[in-house]
């Protein structure tokens, strides 16, 4: 009987133990940028405030018949102030109201940017009165950025932040009047203060957290898309997943599905599974598929995927991989800050040098800007060819870290994965290509 318990309790463990291995609950607890929402430029706009009723926003910038609906809201107690202004704020959360769908009302006072600090009232009840939110934000001519925080009416402790920030008096001038222009043109019916007189918007949508096993390590988060505070929504919000504790996550984005456990991603050979979405972006219940088929990777004996980049030279050739299918080729995907970055340079270089009629030495950078990589080039004397690689490259070759080397035989069939400069001069030394 003993020995009947011991065995139950051994196999009631073990299964616990795997199950403990294979999903692992993610906290997602800190707010992160992504490469594309960094990249955005967008812009609250600011318009003089010439009375009401005011059309709403929905239609700038969109070639559309439809005619805009209008609003009329309270203004807030002004007293002194001067120069009055108004904008819209994109807010998800409000979608479905019937007045001023998709946005939030700002009001804002004293905005010529002189000795008074602008005085910004925002529409935090989602009444359309201004006049009970209470004191107004203070944005003084030091102010660097000021957060917005909105709460969804309809979803209790779900909120969206908003970062606003002026533009610099003396910042790039052709694109400021590029804005000026866009903005004059798409609100025939408002009277646009300026692009240097509106606020930079940096939405505070992607959550993200850490996750560890043994078997492996990455940063996962979730990006509420529609900015309403709900970070579940299939069709809507999406995963991005990156390098360990990075500060930026990369522009792969993977849509949340409708049906559970169809929502997966892939990496070093293993398929994880979303389980479950916390709705407030809370946690993440990841599950690990040591048994799935793996679809995006690369395989031995298999050609890698046809593709063109430009080198980070004066030049900028533009080369197909598949100029370097004649004999063996060294892929290396790299960037600046990596470990061992230096070590892997001076071994490069030794390659390149010494081996270069056995095999072809293609790296390409991925994040730096063009004006880096040719400074690199020229202050460190590179002899091998440097390409510049996109999003859309790394994928070509499944990249998930950097550094990555892949070694191939002639005609582009892969033959070795995650292979360092280090492994590969040693092949060189030994005639082993």
């Amino acid at each position: 009987m003993a020995k009947h318990l011991a065995i139950t309790f051994f196999l009631l463990f073990s299964q616990q133990f795997m199950i403990a291995q294979t999903e692992k609950t993610v906290k997602l607890n800190r707010y992160i940028e992504d490469e594309k929402g960094r990249k955005m430029q967008s812009i609250v706009a600011v318009y003089k405030y010439k009375g009401q009723p005011i059309l709403e926003p929905i239609n700038i910038g969109v070639d559309t018949k439809n005619e805009s609906k209008s609003f009329t809201f309270i203004l807030p107690s002004m007293e002194g102030v001067k120069d009055t202004n108004y904008a819209f704020i994109y807010f998800g959360g409000l979608n479905n109201r019937k007045s001023l769908p998709g946005y939030t009302l700002a009001v804002i006072g004293n905005n010529q940017r002189k000795q008074k600090p602008a005085l910004i009232w925002v529409d935090k009840n989602h009444n359309l009165d201004l006049s009970d939110d209470g004191a107004p934000d203070t944005f003084f001519s030091y102010t660097v950025n000021k957060d917005i925080t909105l709460n969804n009416p309809t979803v209790a402790n779900a909120n969206y932040t908003v970062n606003i920030s002026r533009y610099g008096l003396n910042f790039n001038a052709k694109y400021i009047g590029m804005l000026d222009d866009y903005y004059k043109t798409n609100g025939p019916d408002k009277v646009y203060a300026g692009t240097l007189y509106s606020f930079r918007e940096q939405r505070i949508n992607c959550i993200a957290g850490d996750y560890w096993t043994e078997q492996d390590s990455f940063t996962i988060g979730i990006k509420d898309a529609n900015c309403n505070g709900i970070f579940n929504e299939h069709g809507i919000d999406y995963i991005i997943v990156g390098e360990y504790k990075i500060n930026e996550l990369p522009d792969v984005v993977i849509p949340i599905s409708k049906k559970n456990g169809s929502t997966f991603f892939e990496r070093k050979g293993k398929k994880y599974i979303i389980q479950n979405i916390h709705p407030l972006g809370n946690t993440i219940l990841i599950k690990r598929d040591d048994d799935a088929k793996i679809a995006k990777t690369l395989t031995v004996g298999k050609k890698i995927n046809r593709f063109k980049f430009q080198t980070a030279n004066k030049e900028k050739k533009t080369y197909s991989i598949r100029h370097f299918k004649k004999k063996p080729s060294y892929i290396y995907v790299w960037r600046f800050e990596q470990e061992n970055f230096q070590k892997d340079t001076a071994i490069l270089r030794n390659i390149q040098l010494n081996y270069s009629d056995k095999i072809n030495l293609i790296t390409f950078n991925y994040g730096e800007t063009p004006k880096e990589l040719r400074t690199f080039i020229r202050r460190n004397q590179i002899n091998w060819m440097i390409g510049q690689s996109s999003q859309k490259i790394n994928n070509k070759l499944y990249i998930e870290q950097f550094p990555t080397g892949i070694l191939t035989k002639k005609r582009l069939k892969v033959s070795r994965v995650s292979i360092s400069p280090s492994e590969l001069l040693i092949l060189l030394q030994n005639n082993q290509l």
